[in-house]
């Protein structure tokens, strides 16, 4: 790979070179405000989830974290319009053969607490994802990095144990966790403290955090890209129901909103005074079954249950067509190593399904599981009509268990469940599809997944510098996996974002960005 100067380089050369609320319900206190808007204010509502853990970048897990995260941090590189991988807090980038690359920082950066950005941080941010005791759910992002060198203040160097194909792209201002955070502020406060106090380099800083309900950002008047940020203040509003976000937005509670209900979409599409975005997303939805326990530990019944629902009719009846069947977990966005072809474990096919459950050794059981889910939205849907499928085929009694989505999130690590549906939003390179979720030691992989020969094609996909047969890994790697039903793919979803007409400067990127346009908003 040549130096970059500032220019984009494309995802594909990056990858080669390895480098409506109930009108019953009480007024939430976010919508108790007149619906005209503060100068220098945008309301920037995050739909779909009420839940915040943590805004530490090393530990955030959730979509809304990240969507804050973006806002608050950078990383040394990120995705420009195009999703090319162009220079962030480094101003270059060069790769030194195949295990090393080297990045020029940028000089006079500050952090919101008005230290200096150096070389030293971005040591102290990789190391500390490694360190076993942080325990971060993004250490595999550069659990293959052997050595971080500070070259000078400047200057650091990233050395790998092998050639690393994903690097680059974990590298990025993304759900990544590889967003630089400061050593001296880490080390005196502490990874809790530093999670509901954070201090990042991003145009934006926290001003307050009420927890379950909203957060309010101010302007980093020290951001290093001149003339961002233009709005002195950004309210996030938390709003659990996807359908309250879409009325706060027409009521002019809010200007934007991270998602809405697909079943809206055509009729907000014709609404003149709100422009809607939307593509296919970077993204997979599935059912997760529990592996360890009856009756998922039996192939053959996994295997009659993919095939005793309808993927297709599911992007009808769920998404309302906003989105396409998934027969894998790698999305079409990543068309390099996406399998369009209809693969036979996952595709609809009832006399095959009963036949698979006559091989099981349940048989002969009325099994009657307990599937988690959350909300009232299409997640719940999601499971609804999965079960209604499955139980007709089949005869069996799944049923629907509805929780809070923090709770349904906590059971599935802690492996307290049978089934559940789960999905991942925003991972920028199939490894964190393939590699995350189905090897063995995959962060996401709550279910007890292991097969060596597909843990072997993972890995040995990670190293392939080649685009071409990196891809042919990947595909290989998902074909063992579905033949085993190891989780059930149904669909990958389109992405929306909606604003009022007066929101100026947002650009969706297909991972379902967010937090990271707060810089470039301007209110017209």
């Amino acid at each position: 790979m040549t130096k970059s100067q500032g220019k984009g380089i494309n995802r594909r050369t990056v990858l080669a070179t390895g480098a409506g609320m109930a009108a019953a319900g009480a007024a939430a206190p976010w919508l108790a405000r007149p619906a005209q808007a503060a100068a220098g204010t945008l309301r920037a509502g995050i739909t779909g989830y009420n839940v915040i853990n943590t805004l530490d970048p090393g530990k955030h897990s959730l979509i809304p974290e990240a969507y804050v995260v973006w806002a608050l941090f950078n990383g040394l590189v990120k995705f420009n319009g195009k999703m090319e991988v162009v220079p962030d807090l480094a101003e270059s980038f060069t790769a030194a053969g195949g295990n090393t690359l080297q990045f020029k920082l940028r000089k006079g950066v500050k952090f919101h607490d008005g230290s200096e950005f150096t070389a030293d941080d971005v040591k102290f941010t990789i190391e500390r994802l490694l360190d076993e005791k942080f325990a971060s759910a993004n250490k595999g992002k550069v659990s293959e990095v052997q050595n971080v060198k500070i070259v000078d203040p400047h200057t650091v160097e990233i050395v790998t144990k092998q050639p690393f194909a994903p690097l680059l792209a974990f590298l990025t201002n993304t759900r990544t966790g590889t967003q630089i955070v400061p050593r001296k502020a880490v080390t005196a406060m502490g990874n809790d403290a530093f999670g509901k106090a954070p201090i990042g380099t991003g145009a934006y800083k926290l001003k307050s955090w009420k927890a379950n309900e909203s957060l309010i950002l101010e302007a980093h008047d020290g951001y290093f890209v001149a003339g961002q940020p233009s709005m002195a203040t950004v309210e996030i509003p938390l709003i659990a129901e996807e359908s309250s976000g879409v009325t706060a937005l027409k009521g002019g509670q809010i200007d934007l909103t991270s998602t809405a209900p697909f079943a809206d979409i055509p009729t907000l599409e014709q609404d003149k005074t709100l422009k809607v975005l939307k593509q296919p997303g970077m993204n997979c939805r599935f059912v997760s079954m529990n592996l360890r326990k009856p009756p998922f530990d039996d192939v053959n019944f996994r295997r009659a249950v993919s095939l005793a629902f309808d993927r297709n009719a599911m992007v009808k009846v769920v998404l309302f067509g906003e989105g396409v069947a998934s027969h894998g977990l790698i999305p079409p966005s990543l068309a390099w190593a996406y399998e369009a072809k209809a693969r036979e474990m996952s595709t609809f096919n009832p006399e095959r399904a009963k036949a698979e459950l006559a091989k099981s050794k349940y048989a002969k059981e009325k099994i009657s599981v307990p599937i988690l889910t959350w909300g009232s939205s299409w997640w719940k849907r999601i499971v609804e009509v999965w079960a209604l499928q499955v139980n007709q085929v089949l005869g069996t009694n799944f049923t629907v268990e509805v929780n809070e989505a923090n709770t349904v999130y906590q059971r599935q690590r802690s492996g307290d469940f049978n089934g559940s549906v789960w999905g991942w939003l925003g991972p920028v390179d199939p490894d964190e599809y393939v590699g995350e979720i189905l090897h063995t030691k995959g962060w996401r992989n709550f279910y007890g997944y292991s097969n060596p020969k597909m843990d072997e094609l993972a890995e040995k996909a990670r190293a392939e510098l080649d685009l071409a047969k990196r891809g042919a890994l990947y595909k290989q790697a998902e074909d063992i996996a579905i033949d085993e039903a190891a989780v059930l793919p149904c669909f990958c979803s389109n992405i929306h974002n909606l604003m009022t007409t007066k929101v100026q400067g947002f650009t969706q990127l297909p991972y379902s960005n967010f937090g990271d346009q707060f810089a470039f908003i301007k209110m017209g």
